[in-house]
């Protein structure tokens, strides 16, 4: 059986993973609704009753209204993953570095570090799905503080 800091790690990865995953889904959903996939995309199920599939390029749409509100929609989403892309990877490399070193680090800061990273970047989703401000700002401040607070952890251990 793994320590708790190996077994807190491999649960955070999993749980930012799978909301990974469907947040991705919800995106590659929006971006049918509005149009915006490649042309032969037409033929798969999710483009079944959307519009038509032009890379977001097509001239007619700029008049619709609904494919306006669905590119807004569809920006939203884009923007949600690409912010995961950022903050995610480089979190679970500096966790990953405590993980490692996990018998010359504080366990409890290094959990609870991770823990927070953890439930901050799930409420940042919903937050920023919501368009709810300041409180998306604030789960990415506070993510940031989480993954400062691993780092600074592994640095002390390293030296202890």
């Amino acid at each position: 059986m793994g320590s708790s800091v190996l077994q807190t790690y491999v649960v955070c990865t999993s749980v930012l993973y799978l909301k990974f995953l469907r947040v991705t889904m919800i995106q590659a959903k929006k971006t049918f609704e509005a149009g915006g996939r490649a042309p032969e995309d037409k033929s798969l199920p999710l483009a079944r009753g959307h519009p038509k599939q032009t890379y977001g390029m097509d001239p007619e749409a700029e008049k619709d209204e609904k494919i306006l509100k669905a590119r807004e929609v569809e920006h939203r989403w884009r923007r949600i993953v690409q912010n995961d892309l950022e903050s995610i990877p480089l979190a679970l490399v500096v966790f990953g570095i405590g993980v490692a070193i996990e018998d010359r680090i504080n366990p409890t800061v290094q959990i609870g570090a991770m823990a927070t990273y953890t439930a901050l970047r799930c409420f940042h989703t919903i937050a920023y799905a919501n368009k709810l401000q300041p409180h998306r700002a604030w789960c990415w401040r506070l993510g940031v503080v989480a993954i400062v607070v691993g780092a600074v952890n592994a640095v002390v251990g390293v030296y202890a």
